[in-house]
């Protein structure tokens, strides 16, 4: 009887994992497994399938076991010595993905089944398994939808599965030594032998069934965010953590090294990169502390109920957000932030507010006040935002300014500017190349300032900063000369050609044009202007008739925006229907 079960099992195994691989290499859309086949010396064996550097999985893995022995490794008799001596099967499926994006959760998971026996003694069995997700940048709307996943799993076989699943998860899943959860758990159970062999079999096809749906929205959703050096960093040491616990605390791969198993398959979970740092820690406010408040048990799916509910009856205590500037009535922020919260159903308000050009500190004090909870900062107040703010982000720090600031639940105000992000993300959003492209930046303000460190971390083979100043080009690229090959000068010193021309000066609200030479542009080189208007700005109207591809600053601002909204609202918005939305009412056609 007990082969009888197990031959059901490895059946059903062997398809899940043709089935979890199928579906992840279609997610991929640039990567297939390997498959790579074994046998152990002591009895049984496996396949293992792994993929590398995909589109979207930088690694993954889904391998099938199955070993055999006279006697139990220790670590499956530890919390049942009533087993040790006995022979053994041991059946399973076990997956891990580390995406190459940061914004993608790392996901494990893992479906199991053994038979215990000794001669003149019915055999013992049980069912074992679950899945659990990592995220680095964790979004609460993609931790929700994994665990109502997980609970609708459960659902069929009772209303407490979830409840006692889940919390064996958070338990199983712990870093004692770091006091805080891999990530924001999911599903484990172990020991699964209570009532029928049928009814234990369907709990066990019930979770690795789900797995895929639970998954790869989540893929979809995030797989292309926007990230650079810093997040790829953050990444990297969050998968110490990761390493850490399996091998420290992970149950699985000491069965697996105890039992004789494959060795590179047992550490087929390990992700590809890892990094320590000693006494790291991240800057308070940054989107790199918020993975803390995930980091700990939580009932995911009840404060979303109560959330839910909460916005219901806030119909009169909406969150108020706003732009600061002088003039302000120009701008097209409130517009933006609407469409936004209306896209992400947030309940809440934005305005645009007209400080005293010597009074902004006093003008974001009663803002706040009046229930105000962070605000955008534009022209001439990015310098006096970024004085008084309790902390500021590193990019804020490089860039000397703020455009976005946030308030703490300490009542302390937290700076950041996302400038240099919505450029980047705007011409990735364009398919513009930067990586090994030589870039020329004209102007060295603040705005080129905010913009130096993103176009840095997506390793151009050379950025040259040019002003009609030759001193402060020559200060600036001084200044980010530790992230890259920069170099400043004056107009004079342009020579040879670009691939990308970003014009960061505001010479084209009055009609001016830089001093630039006609050869300029490489063969399909791009012209930027930071500017934009209902008509192509003046630096735009040299550049097209000397071969380059155009661009104006108009995604700059949608794309900074929605990184804005992310900081405030942990949500980040859809920018294609607003950029569509904004040319239309501009009616200029790039």
């Amino acid at each position: 009887m007990a082969h009888e079960h197990l031959d059901d099992v490895k059946r059903y195994l062997l398809d899940l994992q043709d089935r979890l691989c199928a579906g992840l290499a279609k997610a991929d859309g640039a990567a297939q497994f390997q498959e790579d086949s074994w046998e152990r010396a002591e009895g049984g064996g496996g396949r293992s399938r792994v993929m590398t550097h995909g589109g979207v999985f930088e690694k993954g893995g889904v391998n099938f076991s199955h070993v055999y022995g006279t006697q139990l490794p220790p670590s499956a008799t530890a919390a049942r010595p009533e087993l040790a001596g006995r022979s053994f099967h041991a059946v399973g499926v076990s997956w891990v993905l580390h995406p190459e994006n940061p914004h993608v959760p790392t996901s494990h998971g893992n479906v199991r089944f053994f038979i215990a026996e000794k001669a003149g003694e019915p055999p013992v069995w049980w069912f074992g398994g679950g899945f659990d997700l990592t995220p680095f940048y964790p979004v609460m709307e993609d931790v929700v939808h994994w665990h109502r996943v997980a609970k609708a799993a459960c659902d069929p076989f009772g209303d407490d599965v979830y409840a006692r699943y889940k919390a064996w998860c958070d338990e199983y899943f712990y870093l004692k030594h770091r006091d805080e959860t891999r990530g924001v758990g999911g599903l484990f159970f172990d020991d699964l032998n209570e009532g029928e062999f049928a009814d234990c079999f369907a709990v066990q096809r019930a979770v690795g069934d789900s797995f895929l749906a639970a998954y790869l929205p989540i893929v979809e959703r995030r797989k292309n965010d926007a990230w650079g050096e810093r997040e790829r960093d953050f990444q990297l040491y969050r998968r110490g953590r990761y390493v850490e616990f399996n091998l420290v605390w992970d149950r699985g791969t000491l069965f697996g090294l105890q039992s004789g198993g494959r060795t590179e398959s047992i550490l087929m979970s390990m992700p590809p990169m890892a990094r320590w740092e000693y006494a790291f820690e991240p800057e308070s406010g940054s989107p790199e502390a918020r993975l803390q408040d995930f980091l700990h048990p939580r009932d995911w799916l009840g404060e979303f109920a109560e959330d839910a509910s909460r916005k219901k009856r806030r119909a009169l205590m909406t969150d108020r957000y706003c732009v600061f500037g002088n003039p302000v009535k120009h701008s097209k922020s409130p517009q933006i932030h609407a469409e936004f919260a209306h896209q992400t159903q947030q309940a809440l308000e934005y305005t645009a507010e007209e400080a005293p050009v010597d009074g902004f500190a006093g003008a974001w004090r009663a803002f706040i006040d009046a229930g105000g909870r962070g605000a955008n900062v534009t022209v001439p107040f990015k310098g006096d935002a970024f004085a008084l703010c309790d902390t500021l982000s590193h990019r804020a720090r490089r860039a000397g300014a703020v455009n976005t600031l946030i308030l703490g639940g300490n009542g302390r105000t937290y700076g950041d500017t996302t400038d240099g992000i919505g450029l980047v993300r705007d011409l990735a959003y364009h398919r513009v190349a930067l990586a090994d492209k030589r870039i020329l930046v004209v102007g060295a303000g603040g705005a080129v300032r905010g913009i130096l460190e993103p176009l840095l971390a997506e390793q151009p083979s050379e950025i040259v900063v040019v002003n009609r100043t030759a001193a402060k080009a020559e200060q600036l690229a001084s200044d980010f000369a530790d992230l890259g090959p920069i170099h400043g000068g004056g107009f004079d010193t342009v020579n040879g050609t670009f691939d990308v021309v970003i014009n960061g000066t505001s010479a084209s609200l009055s009609g001016d044009l830089p001093p630039l030479p006609d050869t300029l542009f490489n063969t399909n080189a791009w012209a930027y202007d930071m500017m934009y208007g209902a008509e192509p700005t003046v630096f735009l109207q040299w550049a097209g008739p000397r071969g380059a591809k155009l661009l104006d600053g108009l995604g700059m601002l949608v794309e900074q925006a929605a990184e804005s909204f992310f900081l405030w609202r942990n949500v980040r918005p859809e920018t294609a229907p607003v950029r569509e939305m904004l040319r239309q009412q501009l009616n200029f056609l790039t």
